[in-house]
């Protein structure tokens, strides 16, 4: 039976309206195959409505509303057809509100569907209200009944047909009482009904989710008071900021994508056809402290506050010293600059991704209302100048925050927990409930913070004390800005070009049009990969990776995680250094297939015995060989006991140690050295920095985990 996959069939653009709907703009061409529909013994999405008279404006719309602007099959057959969709859909009561809100915005003379003053308002307004109601999860075979809707304020992984992301906030009083993003109550007693093709949830208001920017929102927040946001937005504004951080998707890859530019990819190993990323968005997160704390830091009211005041501010805290304190704020070495654009990232983290659970040691996914066990983190490279920002969440953290920087239970013996948190390293929580303030745009989220944020000696100081470990994944902000992180499907995989004018990532360049470049997702495969997913390249491959910078100048150590679970695992030679066409080898080439059960046990590797002085003493004798075992952090099936440290065929390799200054830009690249390179793969899990400190510390040696 085919499957239908509303995403190949539109694409979007913003209508320009004052009170900015989403709207459909497209030029796909693809029609659907109406040959594979049920036989109707049991209901459809559309027979249901057909059914129920409270739906029969919903169903009207349906039925008008073209899946594309070339194509005449309505969303209303869609919905007589196979798939996974989760529909919210709006009683006439609900259209009602939503018409009567339309009057009060000027929009429509009078509330009803014949006021519109022209057929593109019409059209857009129509778009609004049908394709921002139905979850397509066909892709990912995903839908959602009540039960198994995001946690507070949370986003659905799926996104709707206007490829728009909504959210679900809770009654604390009354956890039954749900609302789609925040307005749009979900009936108490009209819910989770099956249909052959999906779930219908009734609604009492139209889901209508912005499609503001970041750089919009921060410009009306300037001039006003009451979004608790004004002097942050005067201080973006004030650096140059907002046209950055307007741009929504990368409209060149749309129109190659549009133009068939990317075909698919034939995987002979498991004879998949591999798709190309559809859409290559933009995305931002912005730390912002509101205009409460500044009101009460500088004494003096918000509407009063200058950004003179705030540079004032940031120089009397001593923050950094060596910027140039002048009016140029375009400048990235200006004070002000560095002050804010360490609140920026550039990519969109949503509250559920803040902190990426998946195989960490203790914790099950599968369980929707599991604790954090051990802590969880990331560590991302701001905007303007390079730097790093840690999210860290943990049981005893009871939330993410930024900056933190526990003492752990990290004994061989122990459980990572954390044991403590000094008043100076607790960092800033990341409040995340409905009544935090967070604000959700088409290609940002403000998260709204009560303490001062910044890259101080004492945060740099932290970060150069402790081992970072990196996902693969987590130095391209495309994958999360893309919904490539973590994603539930268990074989959800992408293909991304090798054509030097078709590239997709910022931060991976590919130097031969001969690479076959993916990115895999682990999920449910009882694979150790740290959070599931993996890079991986094929044929004659060659990649050069940007790397986060280091927190201060040292000695570190970089390690590459592997497993040698595939007989694909090939060889690579790893290139290192400051000057992306002048990298220098390091070391003899790496062979992916050499684990701690290969033949000959050439790493040294033993399995833990009860005697930790030996276990010792088996770690240094791996360590001089190369390698160290895997952390004792991951799991390789969620939810399981066998961890990485356990496992012979999850191993570490130490490829570089150098000596690195924060203020460099390093690389790394990975190139086949393999003979029969056309059966061959690259494989990295994920990337460890571990400073000197840390792995050649007499007093204290690094930990297992």
């Amino acid at each position: 039976m085919s499957r239908i996959n509303l995403k190949h069939l539109i694409s979007h653009g913003a209508a320009a309206l004052c009170f900015v709907m989403a709207a459909l703009t497209t030029a796909c061409t693809e029609s659907i195959d109406t040959s594979a529909r049920y036989v109707f013994k049991e209901r459809t999405i559309a027979s249901y409505l057909e059914d129920h008279p409270q739906f029969s404006e919903y169903l009207r719309l349906l039925q008008e509303q073209k899946v594309s602007t070339v194509s005449e099959t309505t969303v209303y057959q869609l919905m007589t057809a196979y798939g996974y969709y989760t529909c919210f859909a709006p009683t006439n009561e609900a259209i009602q509100l939503y018409l009567d809100s339309l009057v009060i915005k000027g929009i429509i003379p009078e509330a009803n569907w014949n006021s519109f003053p022209d057929e593109e308002t019409l059209d857009s307004i129509r778009t609004v209200v049908v394709l921002n109601s139905i979850l397509d999860g066909t892709k990912l075979e995903k839908t959602y009944i009540t039960a198994e809707f995001p946690k507070t304020n949370e986003e659905f992984e799926v996104t709707t047909m206007a490829d728009r992301k909504i959210s679900v906030t809770y009654d604390k009083k009354d956890l039954d009482n749900c609302r789609i993003d925040g307005i749009c109550p979900v009936s108490k007693t009209n819910r989770d009904i099956e249909t052959i093709n999906g779930f219908i949830h009734e609604i009492a208001y139209v889901i209508n989710p912005s499609n503001e920017t970041l750089g919009s929102t921060l410009h009306k927040f300037t001039y006003d008071f009451t979004s608790n946001l004004s002097i942050m937005a005067k201080l973006v504004e004030a650096c140059g900021l907002v046209d950055t951080l307007t741009k929504v998707r990368d409209e060149r890859y749309e129109t190659l994508y549009k133009n068939n530019a990317f075909p698919n990819f034939k995987w002979q190993l498991r004879s998949w056809e591999i798709e190309a990323p559809e859409h290559r968005k933009y995305g931002f997160t912005l730390f912002a402290e509101t205009d409460e704390f500044w009101e009460k830091e500088l004494g003096k009211d918000r509407k009063d506050i200058t950004k003179e005041d705030i540079v004032a501010w940031v120089e009397a805290q001593g923050y950094y010293p060596d910027a140039v304190n002048d009016e140029n704020y375009s400048n990235e070495n200006n004070l002000l600059n560095i002050f804010v654009t360490y609140h920026l990232l550039p990519e969109r983290i949503p509250v559920d991704k803040l902190a990426l659970h998946y195989n960490e040691k203790g914790f099950n996914y599968r369980n929707l209302s599991a604790s954090p066990t051990v802590p969880v983190w990331a560590h991302y490279v701001t905007m303007g100048k390079r730097r790093l920002l840690r999210i860290w969440e943990s049981l005893e953290s009871g939330g993410p925050y930024l900056n933190r920087f526990p003492k752990l239970n990290n004994g061989r013996h122990e459980d990572y927990h954390e044991k403590e948190c000094s008043e100076q390293n607790k960092g800033i929580e990341i409040k995340t409930d409905e009544t935090s303030g967070i604000v959700k745009l088409i290609n940002g989220i403000i998260y709204p913070i009560s303490e001062p944020l910044a890259y101080t000696e004492h945060v740099r100081n932290e970060l150069a004390k402790v081992r970072i470990r990196y996902d693969s994944w987590e130095l391209q902000p495309e994958a999360m800005n893309n919904d490539m992180r973590l994603v539930s499907k268990n074989d959800a995989i992408w293909y991304f070009s090798s054509d030097p004018d078709k590239q997709y990532f910022e931060n991976a360049t590919v130097n031969s049009k001969q690479t076959n470049f993916m990115l895999l997702s682990g999920r449910d495969q009882s694979w150790p990969n740290y959070q599931g997913d993996e890079l991986l390249a094929e044929g004659l491959y060659d990649i050069t990776i940007t790397l986060p910078p280091v927190p201060k100048q040292g000695i570190y150590e970089i390690r590459m995680g592997v497993s040698t679970y595939s007989g694909t695992r090939g060889i690579c030679q790893v290139y290192w250094g400051p000057r992306k066409d002048q990298l220098v080898a390091q070391g003899i080439p790496v062979n992916m297939q050499l684990g701690g059960n290969s033949s000959g046990n050439m790493l040294g590797w033993e399995t833990d015995t009860d005697d930790d002085d030996y276990n010792a003493e088996v770690d240094k004798k791996m360590r001089n060989n190369g390698f160290l075992k895997g952390p004792e952090y991951i799991v390789a099936s969620a939810g399981g006991s066998q961890t990485n440290r356990m496992n012979a065929g999850a191993t570490r390799r130490i490829v570089v140690r150098e000596s690195m200054s924060p203020d460099v830009t390093y690389y790394m690249r990975f190139k086949t050295v393999q003979p029969d390179y056309t059966t061959k793969q690259l494989f990295v899990d994920y990337l460890e920095w571990c400073p000197k400190e840390v792995y050649d510390n007499p007093e204290h040696p690094e930990d297992i985990w």
